[in-house]
């Protein structure tokens, strides 16, 4: 309806992968196939009551979803899954009478949840990746070109550019390396019953261990985890949760320093966010070229960041085996901070492959300030000839900070301690001269680098 609000996630800020995957009929459809799957094995172990014909009738019926229908159920019942289960009942009333036979609600609602979460972390690391990959060419491209670095917000010494791509690479491999091992620990809930304790699956093994534990491995494969929980109460633990959203919102810090970084990179005219032909950068200053896409990337980061101490209240606030605390919430959050994160990664990946690095400025300012890039070479020099480094550091000091003087290399040439130090060493004045090991400290990192552990 258009006087009804619509949220600008996954429309205004895409996510063309995950949207679908969160999408209502997707959830609805992995509902029906984890009932489907449980009825399957639960046959397969020796529940005679279930058919092929049951299971036959629920997968031809599985996306036949009538979403009026469901809401005409819950209307009545107050119970969302209830609400399903006699909507697909109707649909399947041979079946009707086996579904979600030994399960709980939770039963669906976690396990659909980590399905579309593993789902989604797969698809976020695979973008990970991929910016991890576009940042790599960048380090390489100007691995060897020096630029300010910058300590307080003020011109330091000298790095290369490339090497600030990797300082931020660093970042984003850590970030890459925590969702690896995140995706590698995440447990399938399976099926635990009511309260955790699998009593209700023992009833239904006539008190057979090894069926229930089958079962859960049974499940746990179908759906590619690794393996299944073995404790938790009616839900799996919502310190889980916790995690998940760590991982999101330590990627986003990640980027949101690097977008930051760029945004203080452009103010000062050494880095410029690729700018349309007929992009308008203000509606009054005709000439304005801002970073709007680094704005706009952190203002999202900000949200998703923010998320991580919503989810955070949510844990603490589960009362013993389960309480609904969690469920409003997550309905919310989960969906939005996936999208948010696809689209993140979107426009980062797309703004670091077309980011303009403005090389003339950048050698031309460092022209400007070389009197000072070669202060530590000449304190090392005269230290080396036996000088005292305090002194020398406090006649370059009084040179470099008088703003009177228009000339300082000629005013540290002319003093008579420094001159010393000259006329003694060879005092290089090329700006690659001060970059140190950034070259081999780049290489180096790469060399160590393993995305597919």
């Amino acid at each position: 309806m258009e006087n009804s609000y619509d949220s600008v996630i996954g429309k205004r800020y895409k996510a063309p992968y995950l949207s679908p995957l969160w999408s209502t009929h997707s959830k609805i459809s992995k509902m029906r196939d984890l009932w489907i799957t449980l009825a399957m094995y639960q046959k397969e172990l020796g529940v005679n009551i279930i058919t092929d014909e049951m299971i036959n009738e629920m997968n031809e019926e599985k996306n036949n979803i009538n979403l009026q229908k469901i809401d005409e159920y819950e209307k009545r019942f107050h119970h969302d899954i209830m609400a399903h289960i006699h909507a697909f009942g109707d649909l399947c009333p041979n079946a009707r009478k086996i579904i979600h036979l030994g399960a709980t609600s939770n039963f669906i609602n976690d396990n659909v949840d980590l399905i579309l979460i593993q789902q989604s972390l797969q698809f976020i690391l695979l973008k990970e990746k991929e910016l991890f990959t576009k940042m790599k060419e960048k380090s390489f491209e100007y691995k060897e070109i020096p630029t300010f670095a910058y300590t307080h917000l003020q011109q330091a010494q000298l790095i290369t550019i490339g090497k600030r791509f990797t300082m931020w690479n660093q970042d984003l491999y850590m970030d890459i390396l925590f969702l690896q091992e995140s995706l590698q620990k995440l447990a399938f809930r399976g099926i635990k019953g009511t309260v955790g304790s699998e009593d209700t699956l023992l009833k239904l093994f006539d008190g057979d261990h090894s069926k229930v534990i089958l079962l859960n491995e049974k499940l746990s494969k179908h759906y590619g985890f690794e393996k299944s929980l073995i404790i938790c109460g009616q839900t799996y633990s919502r310190k889980i949760d916790v995690m998940i959203f760590q991982i999101l919102s330590n990627l986003c810090q990640t980027i949101y320093k690097m977008m930051n970084d760029i945004r203080l990179l452009a103010s000062k005219e050494e880095i410029q966010e690729s700018f349309g032909k007929e992009q308008i950068g203000s509606s009054a200053m005709p000439y304005k070229k801002n970073p709007i896409t680094c704005e706009k990337i952190c203002s999202l980061c900000r949200y998703v960041i923010q998320q991580q101490s919503t989810i955070e209240q949510t844990y603490i606030n589960q009362w013993l085996e389960r309480s609904l605390d969690d469920s409003a919430v997550k309905r919310i959050i989960y969906p939005e901070v996936f999208l948010l994160t696809e689209s993140i990664l979107h426009d980062s990946i797309k703004l670091i492959s077309t980011l303009y690095i403005n090389t003339q400025n950048i050698e031309n300012s460092i022209f400007m300030k070389m009197p000072n890039i070669i202060s530590e070479e000449i304190m090392i020099q005269g230290v080396k000839l036996g000088l005292d480094r305090q002194e020398i550091h406090e006649r370059i000091r009084r040179i470099l900070t008088d703003s009177s003087i228009l000339y300082p290399l000629e005013e540290l040439q002319k003093d008579e301690l420094l001159s010393t130090i000259f006329k003694s060493s060879q005092i290089s004045i090329s700006p690659t001269h001060y970059t140190g090991r950034c070259i081999q400290q780049i290489e180096s990192f790469y060399q160590n680098v393993n995305l597919n552990s």
